[in-house]
């Protein structure tokens, strides 16, 4: 079994290896910082900052995140979503505007807690949040109608990644 640690630097340094084939500039932060992990700056010199998440196995459908996660995006910062696919294939990347990142925890938290448990009582908040890939069941009602085909666009970013700071 790979470490948690290890899964993390992989994704850390996959999404750094992707930048660099780009002409970006890129650098790990080494835990230095606490919102994010990677400093990029892309070939028409602006700053990016990005929070790398990974998973390793090819069959997850979400990322864990936290309440801290719902706020505190800007333009310059990004998340990168990183499945490993049990080492056995090319890894699947996604990256995506923190502000929207922001917006999709937000809303789908609001939705999640002010609805009901099965037994009728309310549901109590742990700080713990999901990015769904693939919303199913309940968690569809959660997310906009249209986020399968707006995470086709991050999927290995068709969108420049120079265009997105």
């Amino acid at each position: 079994m790979v470490s948690k640690q290890n899964i993390g630097n992989a994704g850390e340094y996959y999404v750094a290896s992707i930048l660099s084939a780009r002409d970006f500039v890129a650098t790990l932060t080494l835990g230095r910082a606490e919102r994010y992990d990677l400093l990029a700056v892309n070939p028409k010199g602006k700053t990016m900052k990005i929070s790398v998440k990974t998973r390793y196995d090819s069959n997850v459908e979400s990322f864990p995140l936290s309440i801290k996660d719902e706020k505190g995006g800007s333009d310059d910062m990004f998340y990168a979503f990183v499945k490993l696919n049990d080492s056995k294939k090319e890894p699947d990347y996604w990256i995506i505007p923190s502000k929207r990142v922001n917006e999709l925890l937000s809303n789908s938290s609001k939705i999640y807690f002010s609805s009901k448990k099965k037994n009728g009582g309310d549901r109590k908040d742990a700080g713990i949040r999901n990015l769904w890939l693939t919303p199913r069941n309940a968690v569809v009602s959660m997310y906009p109608a249209n986020w399968t085909s707006e995470l086709n666009g991050y999927y290995k970013n068709t969108t420049p990644l120079e265009n997105l700071v």
